[in-house]
């Protein structure tokens, strides 16, 4: 009888180990597939579940706490809409046929750069006639500066590596006329990027097909810090200093201004695919951290130096509030943030108790989905003169 146990104890040992193992390889290449997946993940259009179709336009207006100002976003494709905080649309843009415009900032007098994934950038006027532009492969993000020049992001190229086609991307800062000044290379810096994060399954070598390109080191923010009361005691938080988001790798970087060194990164094991972290005058950082993985999105206030969170807003229950992709947070100046759901089309706008004040859903749908938005700000009355508004 103890033979036959011992016989039965050593035989479930061996079962178990060899289950552990297969399971081992089993979770190793299903990530490395996952990973792989994502890389070449699209952005959408269309919110990917159906919507319900009675939720169009504003339903929660709280003049008492909802901050005071006009809406910009865009629809993604050529339209950008200004509209008040009851919804009324108060003007539309128009930046012409086959344009994919992602996200514009307002300027002066009513004018707007638009980045235009994969065409260029866009300056127009008022009644939507171009300035000027600049044809190029920019996506995502754009950040004026008081002389004039901006910083935008764009694909620089796809090189082998490691047997796969990878992408990389760069940010540069153009002048008033979209001329280029400068740039920096994720390709340039690759050794240096590749100390900040945790290795990936991307990094064992393989051979792909040469037409299946993968965006490792996707660039989706760059943002230049303001003055705050950190950089006047450390140099890493300098105003000037550039802030940028590596959303495949889950970090937020800023860059020494003079150097263009990496001197601050976040991000490893806090985010899951993060976008547009933006530091405040306060000298924290704000970040839309949307949980493609944890399925839940958040928005988080860190504060750069302890590295803390020292704000955050999550959904009860907290599914009901996931944006996979895109995403945008904005800190008002009555300490109410702005949140954008993008996925869903989503635009809500809650205290700093987490309580929402105005909720804003894109009435465009199509076949009981939503378009999705990208990034949608509050901008200040001043931005726009009054005669332009009719």
């Amino acid at each position: 009888m103890k033979k036959l146990l011992l016989g039965f104890l050593l035989l479930l040992i061996i079962s178990l180990y060899f289950w552990w193992r297969w399971g081992k390889g089993k979770t190793e290449t299903t990530q490395l597939q996952e990973v792989e997946q994502l890389q070449a993940l699209p952005y959408i259009q269309w919110s990917e579940r159906e919507e319900d179709s009675n939720r169009l336009g504003v339903t929660r207006l709280d003049r008492a706490r909802a901050y005071p100002g006009y809406n910009l976003y865009t629809n993604d494709v050529r339209l950008a809409y200004l509209t008040d905080l009851s919804g009324q649309r108060l003007h539309t843009w128009d930046f012409g046929k086959k344009k994919k415009c992602e996200y514009v900032l307002p300027l002066q007098n009513g004018e707007l750069m638009g980045v235009c994934m994969g065409q260029g950038i866009w300056k127009v006027d008022w009644d939507s006639s171009v300035i000027w532009k600049n044809r190029m492969f920019v996506h995502h993000d754009v950040e004026a500066l008081s002389d004039g020049t901006f910083w935008t992001i764009r694909r620089e190229f796809s090189r082998p590596y490691k047997g796969r086609n990878v992408i990389f991307d760069a940010i540069q800062r153009l002048s008033a006329d979209g001329e280029l000044l400068e740039k920096w290379s994720t390709f340039e810096h690759l050794t240096e990027l590749r100390r900040w994060h945790a290795p990936s399954p991307l990094d064992k070598p393989t051979n792909q097909s040469p037409s299946k390109k993968y965006d490792y080191y996707h660039l989706n923010t760059v943002k230049v810090l303001p003055e705050n009361p950190y950089g006047q005691s450390d140099k890493r938080f300098q105003s000037g200093n550039i802030l940028i988001c590596l959303r495949n790798v889950n970090l937020i970087l800023i860059l020494d201004r003079k150097t263009m060194k990496v001197v601050w990164v976040y991000g490893t094991n806090v985010l899951d695919w993060p976008h547009m972290p933006v530091m405040l005058s306060s000298g924290n950082i704000l970040i839309f951290d949307n949980g493609l993985h944890r399925k839940y999105s958040r928005v988080l206030e860190i504060n750069p130096v302890t590295r803390r969170i020292v704000w955050s807003y999550e959904a009860q229950p907290r599914n009901t509030f996931f944006s996979g992709l895109q995403g945008s947070a904005q800190r008002l100046p009555n300490g109410n943030t702005l949140i954008c759901e993008s996925a869903r089309g989503h635009v809500f706008e809650v205290d700093p108790k987490g309580q929402i004040v105005w909720d804003f859903w894109n009435p465009e749908m199509k076949d009981g989905r939503r378009k999705t938005i990208y990034r949608f700000l509050r901008i200040p009355f001043h931005t726009v003169p009054d005669e332009k508004i009719k």
